[in-house]
């Protein structure tokens, strides 16, 4: 009778051919004697195929191959053992299996034999390049927070840095809880040494100046209600006892509910930016001051200049009357004619480059045609150009060009083009203008073959009191002010104006553009300048000026005007009543009651009211006019009195 309490155990041979390992048994030189079913299993090969025709080595990766060549061989021969070789073995598939290896080296009898024992690693493998990769990670992670650590150490150094020299300092507060923290470069700012704000208690608004507190609070309290930045300006006591001056800017930050958390300020020491913005102002005032002077300086010398300016015209106008049958005569009165309208374009371009840089001249805007200007500009040129033996060539389109413009100043603008031309033009030159419409602009040219300009003067060649050097030699007067004029009025106009030249003695071109006219602005007439003789007016000459009352009474006294003069306002005034003049011409510096006091009483006389009032006087800026206008005048004259606006007056009175 047999028992069943204890079942058979495995054979010794079930338990090699499926033990939990791979088991091998090998000659010396490799050779497969023995090779059990779990490792057969594993590399896909049947133990028919392996022991007997092929060696453990042939069945490694040539990795593997190199490795048992050279260090699992030997170290099997010397220490007779190899212990936990991890290699990959060769499919059956071609595939390669990831195996952990131990070897023996036994003897048996005679016999040398390799014992292995293998298994399969592929988790473990896997674990150890998660592992090696792990580590890598960690690595990387450890490299880059040395590497941010350095980064924020070397931006706080740097800010640091930047802190100190822009000095400024930086603040927080926590709203919440009132803690608060301060920089030590905020700390250096005021003077004080490091830590010294660290105390809880500490308030900055301490060091603040009492009368800028109210802003400080304001400007914050407004920027945490708006969520906005604020910057705000105010004087802090340092610790050496002054006052300096400090800029403060911050924000605050908000909850999720939108309430404040906290606050942050910078602090700037401005103390050197108010220093030099004070002296800034004192300087600007200073400029502001000398600036004013110098306009009242040049209306005092226009004034003073026009005075005698005016008989001298008056005497021209009288010459011109008369028939002159010696040569010498007439040159003698062209001479001074032409002397007289250059030192009147001279106080003219003078004033006008004061008016147009302070920004007070006003244009009167009509319809112009652009020939008509150019014939004015070329009448008022002739006698310069004549002088100095010019060939003058002038190109016109066939077509008109109009534009919007002051016709008085465009005139102004061509004329001072030409006279430029002739100034700088050696005596038998060449000068040439020319007009012409380009898309929607019209250019005025204006060549010469004069001087020339260097390069280096092309870029200031339009810039006040700019002269050539050479040209001062040859410049027929003048204070550099005329191309400065040209490029103000030809600004104000819309347009723009260039210099060009090939250099020194190779002339000059100047070209002006300027936009052509749209829409429906009225055309500029050009009145007749003549008057006729037979109407004979009641005029009265009002000035203290001996010589330009005498000229003026002469010249309108052979025009067949009935004329009468006064050299002081309370006489003006007497002679207004007794004469019952038509027109008068009343200067504004008169002894006793000046102009504007004789206007005002004339106008409130009965025998006053109609009478044609006209302000002659040296003083012609803005001003002056408006001033005579409130006074009642009808016209203002700027001295010396233009022969055809005088003309143009009597024609006015009915």
């Amino acid at each position: 009778m047999t028992s069943s309490a204890n079942p058979p155990l495995p054979t010794a041979e079930m338990l090699f051919e499926h033990a939990a390992s791979g088991l091998l048994l090998t000659s010396a030189d490799g050779t497969i004697l023995r090779a059990n079913a779990t490792f057969c299993q594993w590399i896909g090969q049947n133990a028919g195929d392996l022991i007997g025709h092929r060696r453990v080595q042939e069945l490694l990766t040539m990795g593997g191959k190199l490795f048992h060549q050279t260090h699992w061989s030997p170290l099997l021969q010397i220490q007779g053992s190899v212990a936990e070789v991890k290699l990959d073995m060769v499919h059956r598939d071609g595939s390669h299996v990831p195996m952990l290896l131990n070897a023996i080296r036994r003897q048996h009898g005679d016999t040398t034999y390799h014992e292995l024992a293998v298994i399969v690693v592929r988790d473990r493998h896997k674990y150890e390049n998660e592992l090696v990769q792990a580590r890598k990670n960690a690595e990387a992670a450890l490299a880059a927070q040395h590497n941010a650590q350095k980064a924020l150490q070397e931006t706080a150094d740097v800010l640091g840095l930047a802190m100190r020299v822009g000095q400024m300092g930086a603040w927080s507060r926590n709203l919440v809880t009132n803690q608060v923290w301060w920089s030590s470069q905020l700390e250096a700012l005021m003077g004080l040494p490091a830590g010294s704000l660290a105390d809880p208690n500490a308030d900055f608004f301490d060091f603040v100046h009492h009368e800028d507190l109210p802003k400080v609070s304001e400007a914050v309290e407004q920027a945490v209600t708006l969520a906005t930045d604020y910057s705000v300006e105010f004087r802090f006591r340092h610790a050496g006892g002054q006052w300096r001056w400090m800029e403060g800017r911050g924000r605050a930050v908000y909850d999720s509910q939108g309430a404040p958390v906290t606050l942050y300020g910078l602090g700037i020491d401005i103390t050197d930016r108010k220093h030099a913005e004070d002296q800034w102002q004192e300087i600007s005032e200073r400029l502001a001051q000398a600036d004013r002077r110098k306009d009242e300086f040049l209306a005092t010398l226009a004034h003073e200049l026009r005075n005698p300016l005016a008989p001298m015209r008056n005497v021209v106008e009288l010459l011109k009357l008369k028939t002159l049958d010696a040569p010498q005569l007439r040159w003698t009165r062209e001479v001074l004619e032409r002397q007289l309208q250059h030192l009147t374009h001279l106080v003219d371009d003078l004033l006008e480059v004061s008016r147009i840089t302070q920004g007070k001249l006003e244009l009167r805007l009509q319809r112009v045609e652009l020939a008509h200007a150019v014939q004015g500009a070329l009448e008022a040129a002739a006698p310069l150009v004549q002088a100095a033996s010019h060939k003058l060539t002038v190109e016109l389109p066939e077509q008109p060009i109009v534009l919007d413009a002051d016709p008085t100043r465009l005139t102004q603008i061509i004329l001072n083009l030409l006279n430029n031309a002739t100034k700088y033009t050696p005596p038998g030159g060449r000068i040439w203008l020319g007009i012409r419409q380009v898309g929607e602009h019209a250019t005025v040219t204006v060549q010469d073959s004069g001087l020339g300009i260097p390069r280096d003067h092309l870029s200031t060649i339009f810039e006040m009191f700019s002269q050539l050097t050479p040209a001062l030699e040859r410049s027929q007067g003048g204070l550099g002010i005329g191309l400065a004029l040209v490029r103000g009025l030809v600004e104000l106009h819309g347009g723009s104006v260039s210099a060009h030249s090939d250099g020194p003695g190779q002339g000059s071109e100047f070209v002006v553009k300027l936009p052509i006219a749209h829409g429906t602005r009225p055309m500029s007439t050009k009145a007749d300048a003549t008057t006729d003789p037979s109407q004979s007016r009641r005029i009265l000459v009002v000035d203290d000026n001996e010589d330009a009352v005498e000229s003026l009474e002469m010249l309108l006294s052979l025009q067949g005007h009935q004329v009468r003069s006064a050299g002081d306002g309370m006489t003006a005034l007497h002679l207004a009543g007794e004469f019952l003049p038509e027109l008068i011409l009343l200067d504004i510096g008169l002894p006793k009651l000046n102009g504007y006091e004789v206007a005002k009483l004339i106008r409130q006389q009965p025998w006053g009211a109609n009478m044609l009032l006209v302000a002659v006087t040296g003083w012609g800026q803005a001003q002056d006019k408006q001033s005579a206008n409130e006074a009642g005048f009808d016209r203002h004259l700027t001295k010396p009195v233009d022969p055809q606006d005088l003309m143009s007056i009597l024609r006015d009175i009915p």
